[in-house]
């Protein structure tokens, strides 16, 4: 492993840890909050995931051979999150690209700050401005139209850590032609009763309709991705043709989520209390950025880095949007972690 330029390479997955030059540093960065990637038990049902179901499976979920597997975990899925449907992708830049394709033509689309390309490939890049004064212009734009809206969104901000929320729409006119269109990549597996997201809190908010889709590779710890809607909604994305034609997620991570909810139960309690004794033992709100029960805390002062850094401790830190842009520099708690090491970082942040 080398690092240049502030570039760390390395040929194995970190998890608590992640080598450099021969010496062990505390790693907090990444996304697999509660530590899929690197769970020695997680990793045993995969592989009796492979026995049990196969590696891959290469035909169309149209085809007249059907596969328990995608519709078996479809339906937890469903369940879990306290939707009325789910459909399963190999991504979630394809769910989001899918959905985009069943919007109709004459629609008036709205697309917030930050949100992930994966559902504005097919429109107008959303605009670099306040999230405050896009709401206001939201809601005058809604006054303007009689056409079907869709506001396409983030339910988490992974990056800067401000909160999201969907309550502006009360005053919307004729919020019933309204869609909510969200990528809750970060917030399932994390936030929620039982690590479900947000989609249950989200639907109920305004008199619209609202659709989730994400990446199920965050804090679900697997490739594969997802839409939440309602029965109409997945039965038009399974009548298209880019669902027919491609291919489904592997069976055999289905098959590890599937038969590992202790693992998951365990790992989302786990970090919780890692995310609570870090408030208890650091001055969050002098140091951070943070958003309750997500384990992602923007630094107020990007020299942290640098400090953490001298101690042995490695944290997010990258030029975003673009490599000409400021650092955007980030603490990431995951269920990896052991207490003396959340210990260890509240104490160089102290």
């Amino acid at each position: 492993m080398s690092r240049e330029n502030n570039i760390i390479r390395t040929a194995v997955l970190p998890g608590r840890t992640i080598s450099h030059n021969g010496e062990e540093f505390l790693y907090f960065s990444g996304t697999s909050y509660l530590g899929i990637c690197q769970l020695a038990e997680f990793k045993e049902l995969i592989k009796t995931g492979l026995d049990r179901v196969g590696t891959h499976f290469g035909g169309s979920r149209l085809s007249n051979i059907q596969v328990d597997i995608f519709a078996e975990a479809e339906k937890k899925l469903a369940e879990l999150c306290g939707a009325p449907g789910a459909l399963l992708f190999s991504s979630g830049s394809f769910a989001g690209y899918s959905l985009t394709e069943i919007v109709p033509e004459n629609s008036e689309i709205l697309i917030a700050p930050g949100t992930h390309s994966a559902l504005w490939k097919n429109f107008t890049p959303p605009p670099q401005t306040s999230r405050q004064k896009w709401e206001a212009d939201c809601l005058d734009q809604l006054e303007k139209t009689d056409r079907p809206v869709f506001v396409l969104t983030n339910t988490v901000d992974p990056l800067f850590c401000k909160n999201i929320d969907m309550s502006w729409l009360e005053n919307a006119n004729r919020p019933e032609r309204i869609t909510v269109i969200a990528d809750d990549s970060h917030g399932i597996g994390v936030l929620g009763p039982d690590g479900g997201g947000s989609y249950s809190k989200w639907a109920a908010g305004f008199g619209g309709q609202t659709i989730f889709m994400g990446s199920l590779g965050k804090g679900i710890g697997i490739p594969a991705g997802y839409v939440l809607a309602q029965p109409d909604t997945i039965a038009a994305l399974k009548s298209t043709r880019t669902f027919g034609g491609s291919s489904p997620p592997n069976p055999a991570f289905l098959y590890a989520w599937f038969h590992g909810e202790d693992i998951y139960k365990r790992q989302l309690q786990k970090l919780r209390k890692h995310i609570s004794l870090f408030h208890k033992k650091t001055q969050t709100e002098n140091l951070f950025h943070f958003q309750s029960g997500f384990p992602v805390f923007h630094c107020k002062q990007p020299e942290t880095e640098q400090i953490l850094s001298e101690e042995k401790i490695i944290i997010s830190s990258f030029n975003y949007p673009g490599p000409g842009d400021p650092k955007v520099t980030r603490a990431v708690l995951n269920a990896l972690h052991e207490e003396e090491d959340i210990l260890r970082l509240c104490e160089v942040l102290e």
